[in-house]
């Protein structure tokens, strides 16, 4: 999870004044390599505390419904 891995270095960076909530996001965007917008980027830096929780938890959804498909074909 690489860019869980960015979005938490970005905002403990922010939350302990190291950088600007601005330069996380520009530096956020590009390294999600089109991945996220700056919106999308601003959002991660908000909610970086719950994010890997948040995406684990995708990710398991994920495989239960492909695992569900694959019983189906």
């Amino acid at each position: 999870m690489a860019l869980v891995d960015d979005i938490e270095f970005y905002g403990r960076a922010v939350e302990a004044g190291d950088m600007t909530r601005e330069e996380a996001v520009q530096l956020l965007v590009v390294a999600s390599a089109g991945g996220l917008t700056e919106m999308g980027a601003s959002t991660c830096i908000t909610d970086w505390t719950t994010v890997r929780a948040r995406y684990a938890e995708e990710f398991g959804r994920a495989q239960e419904n492909l695992a569900r498909l694959r019983r189906l074909l």
